[in-house]
Protein backbone atom coordinates (compact mmCIF):
# COMPACT_ATOMS: atom_id res chain seq x y z
CA UNK A 1 0.00 0.00 0.00
CA UNK A 2 2.80 2.44 1.08
CA UNK A 3 4.68 1.38 -2.01
CA UNK A 4 1.20 2.45 -4.22
CA UNK A 5 1.02 5.77 -2.61
CA UNK A 6 4.86 6.52 -3.08
CA UNK A 7 4.50 5.98 -7.05
CA UNK A 8 1.51 7.48 -7.15
CA UNK A 9 2.86 10.83 -5.12
CA UNK A 10 5.88 10.62 -7.75
CA UNK A 11 4.00 10.18 -11.10
CA UNK A 12 1.50 13.52 -9.82
CA UNK A 13 5.27 15.48 -9.00
CA UNK A 14 6.21 14.74 -12.29
CA UNK A 15 2.13 16.41 -13.46
CA UNK A 16 2.66 19.26 -11.29
CA UNK A 17 6.91 19.94 -12.81
CA UNK A 18 5.59 19.73 -16.60
CA UNK A 19 2.64 22.57 -15.39
CA UNK A 20 -0.23 19.56 -16.58
CA UNK A 21 -3.40 19.32 -14.83
CA UNK A 22 -3.47 16.17 -12.45
CA UNK A 23 -5.56 13.11 -12.95
CA UNK A 24 -8.43 12.68 -10.89
CA UNK A 25 -8.10 10.22 -8.13
CA UNK A 26 -4.06 10.41 -8.53
CA UNK A 27 -3.79 12.12 -4.94
CA UNK A 28 -6.63 12.80 -2.19
CA UNK A 29 -8.23 16.33 -3.19
CA UNK A 30 -7.03 18.12 -0.02
CA UNK A 31 -3.32 17.21 -1.19
CA UNK A 32 -4.02 18.32 -4.65
CA UNK A 33 -5.37 21.80 -3.78
CA UNK A 34 -2.45 22.28 -1.20
CA UNK A 35 0.30 21.53 -3.88
CA UNK A 36 -1.49 23.84 -6.23
CA UNK A 37 -1.47 26.24 -4.01
CA UNK A 38 2.16 25.82 -3.35
CA UNK A 39 3.17 25.80 -7.01
CA UNK A 40 0.69 29.36 -7.23
CA UNK A 41 2.53 30.83 -4.29
CA UNK A 42 6.15 30.54 -6.68
CA UNK A 43 7.48 27.50 -4.91
CA UNK A 44 9.48 24.43 -6.21
CA UNK A 45 9.65 21.09 -4.76
CA UNK A 46 13.50 20.81 -4.91
CA UNK A 47 13.82 24.56 -3.64
CA UNK A 48 16.01 24.62 -0.18
CA UNK A 49 14.25 26.92 2.12
CA UNK A 50 16.91 29.51 3.54
CA UNK A 51 14.83 32.93 2.85
CA UNK A 52 11.80 32.09 5.26
CA UNK A 53 11.47 35.04 7.75
CA UNK A 54 11.54 33.99 11.16
CA UNK A 55 10.49 35.86 14.76
CA UNK A 56 13.59 35.82 16.70
CA UNK A 57 14.33 37.56 20.56
CA UNK A 58 11.95 40.70 21.36
CA UNK A 59 9.64 39.67 18.43
CA UNK A 60 8.81 36.12 19.30
CA UNK A 61 8.97 37.28 22.84
CA UNK A 62 6.37 40.00 21.64
CA UNK A 63 4.13 37.46 20.04
CA UNK A 64 4.35 35.05 22.59
CA UNK A 65 2.63 37.58 25.01
CA UNK A 66 -0.26 38.12 22.50
CA UNK A 67 -1.03 35.02 22.65
CA UNK A 68 -0.53 34.16 25.97
CA UNK A 69 -3.77 32.71 26.71
CA UNK A 70 -3.42 30.23 23.82
CA UNK A 71 0.23 28.90 25.44
CA UNK A 72 -0.99 28.77 28.92
CA UNK A 73 -3.83 26.72 28.40
CA UNK A 74 -1.83 24.36 25.88
CA UNK A 75 1.38 24.01 27.27
CA UNK A 76 -0.15 21.53 30.07
CA UNK A 77 -1.91 19.34 27.56
CA UNK A 78 1.02 19.51 24.94
CA UNK A 79 3.12 17.91 28.01
CA UNK A 80 0.61 15.07 28.32
CA UNK A 81 0.61 15.15 24.63
CA UNK A 82 4.19 14.42 24.80
CA UNK A 83 4.15 11.71 27.56
CA UNK A 84 2.38 9.93 24.77
CA UNK A 85 4.65 9.75 21.85
CA UNK A 86 7.83 10.24 24.03
CA UNK A 87 10.90 8.20 23.47
CA UNK A 88 9.89 8.17 19.38
CA UNK A 89 12.20 10.32 18.00
CA UNK A 90 9.01 12.99 17.96
CA UNK A 91 7.81 16.36 18.83
CA UNK A 92 5.18 18.34 20.11
CA UNK A 93 4.10 21.39 18.35
CA UNK A 94 1.45 24.85 18.77
CA UNK A 95 1.39 27.32 15.95
CA UNK A 96 -0.51 30.41 16.35
CA UNK A 97 -3.42 31.41 13.86
CA UNK A 98 -0.31 32.67 11.01
CA UNK A 99 1.43 29.30 10.95
CA UNK A 100 4.47 30.72 13.12
CA UNK A 101 6.03 28.20 15.49
CA UNK A 102 5.38 29.49 19.40
CA UNK A 103 5.98 26.40 21.59
CA UNK A 104 7.81 22.96 20.92
CA UNK A 105 8.38 19.52 23.31
CA UNK A 106 10.71 17.16 21.62
CA UNK A 107 12.92 14.08 21.94
CA UNK A 108 16.82 14.83 22.61
CA UNK A 109 17.55 13.07 19.63
CA UNK A 110 15.04 14.56 17.34
CA UNK A 111 15.44 17.77 18.32
CA UNK A 112 18.73 18.54 16.00
CA UNK A 113 16.71 17.22 12.65
CA UNK A 114 14.05 19.31 13.94
CA UNK A 115 15.82 22.37 13.89
CA UNK A 116 17.79 21.62 10.32
CA UNK A 117 13.95 21.93 8.69
CA UNK A 118 13.20 24.75 10.94
CA UNK A 119 10.87 23.22 13.35
CA UNK A 120 11.74 25.98 16.09
CA UNK A 121 9.92 28.82 17.93
CA UNK A 122 9.82 31.59 15.21
CA UNK A 123 9.61 29.70 12.16
CA UNK A 124 6.67 30.42 9.86
CA UNK A 125 5.21 27.08 8.66
CA UNK A 126 2.36 28.61 6.27
CA UNK A 127 1.90 26.60 2.95
CA UNK A 128 3.44 29.87 1.15
CA UNK A 129 6.48 29.51 2.86
CA UNK A 130 7.22 25.52 3.93
CA UNK A 131 5.34 24.24 1.37
CA UNK A 132 2.74 22.01 1.83
CA UNK A 133 2.69 20.57 5.79
CA UNK A 134 0.40 19.47 8.56
CA UNK A 135 0.50 23.12 10.23
CA UNK A 136 -0.02 25.45 7.46
CA UNK A 137 -2.31 22.61 5.58
CA UNK A 138 -4.61 22.22 8.42
CA UNK A 139 -4.81 25.90 8.63
CA UNK A 140 -5.49 26.23 5.02
CA UNK A 141 -7.93 23.52 5.14
CA UNK A 142 -9.52 24.33 7.97
CA UNK A 143 -9.25 20.96 9.16
CA UNK A 144 -7.14 18.30 10.78
CA UNK A 145 -4.44 16.66 8.79
CA UNK A 146 -1.52 14.01 8.03
CA UNK A 147 1.26 14.68 5.87
CA UNK A 148 3.84 11.57 5.31
CA UNK A 149 6.98 12.06 3.59
CA UNK A 150 6.66 12.60 0.41
CA UNK A 151 3.21 13.83 0.50
CA UNK A 152 5.38 17.44 1.60
CA UNK A 153 5.39 20.09 -1.34
CA UNK A 154 9.05 20.68 -0.66
CA UNK A 155 11.29 17.51 -1.20
CA UNK A 156 13.76 18.85 2.13
CA UNK A 157 10.59 17.81 4.38
CA UNK A 158 10.14 14.58 3.08
CA UNK A 159 11.87 13.17 6.55
CA UNK A 160 9.07 14.05 8.22
CA UNK A 161 5.79 12.81 9.20
CA UNK A 162 3.41 15.30 10.65
CA UNK A 163 0.07 15.31 12.14
CA UNK A 164 -1.85 18.62 12.65
CA UNK A 165 -5.62 19.93 14.12
CA UNK A 166 -6.83 23.31 14.06
CA UNK A 167 -7.60 25.37 17.02
CA UNK A 168 -10.75 27.65 17.80
CA UNK A 169 -11.41 30.09 20.45
CA UNK A 170 -15.67 30.02 21.87
CA UNK A 171 -16.42 32.05 19.30
CA UNK A 172 -15.18 29.86 16.43
CA UNK A 173 -12.05 31.95 15.37
CA UNK A 174 -8.82 30.13 14.31
CA UNK A 175 -6.35 30.47 17.20
CA UNK A 176 -3.54 28.50 16.24
CA UNK A 177 -2.65 24.61 15.59
CA UNK A 178 -1.71 21.55 17.95
CA UNK A 179 1.00 19.23 15.66
CA UNK A 180 3.09 15.94 16.21
CA UNK A 181 6.21 15.78 13.92
CA UNK A 182 8.62 13.10 13.49
CA UNK A 183 10.85 10.93 11.63
CA UNK A 184 8.94 9.67 8.19
CA UNK A 185 9.04 6.22 9.83
CA UNK A 186 7.64 6.50 12.85
CA UNK A 187 4.18 7.36 11.14
CA UNK A 188 1.38 5.87 13.48
CA UNK A 189 -2.23 6.01 12.02
CA UNK A 190 -3.51 6.92 15.94
CA UNK A 191 -1.85 10.04 16.29
CA UNK A 192 -4.46 11.78 14.43
CA UNK A 193 -6.70 10.94 17.07
CA UNK A 194 -4.12 12.25 20.18
CA UNK A 195 -3.84 15.39 18.35
CA UNK A 196 -7.48 15.76 17.73
CA UNK A 197 -8.15 14.72 21.40
CA UNK A 198 -5.27 16.82 22.47
CA UNK A 199 -7.22 20.13 20.26
CA UNK A 200 -10.34 19.26 21.93
CA UNK A 201 -8.76 19.23 25.43
CA UNK A 202 -7.10 23.29 25.08
CA UNK A 203 -10.58 24.51 23.16
CA UNK A 204 -12.32 22.93 26.56
CA UNK A 205 -9.64 24.88 28.82
CA UNK A 206 -10.20 28.13 26.79
CA UNK A 207 -13.69 27.92 26.72
CA UNK A 208 -13.89 26.73 30.67
CA UNK A 209 -11.99 30.05 31.29
CA UNK A 210 -13.61 32.48 29.43
CA UNK A 211 -16.51 31.54 30.60
CA UNK A 212 -15.61 31.58 34.80
CA UNK A 213 -14.68 35.55 33.72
Amino acid sequence: MFLELEASLHTARQYLLSDQALPQGLISDRLARSWLRCAKAGLSPSRTVKDVPALHDNLLKQRLEEHQELVSHAQPVMAHLFSQVKHSNSMVVLADHSGTLLHVLGDGDFLPKAEQVALAPGASWQENHRGTNAIGTALAEYSAIAIRGAEHFLEQNSILTCTAAPLYDPQGQILGVIDISSEVQRYHPHTGGLVKTAAQMIENKLLLSRYQN
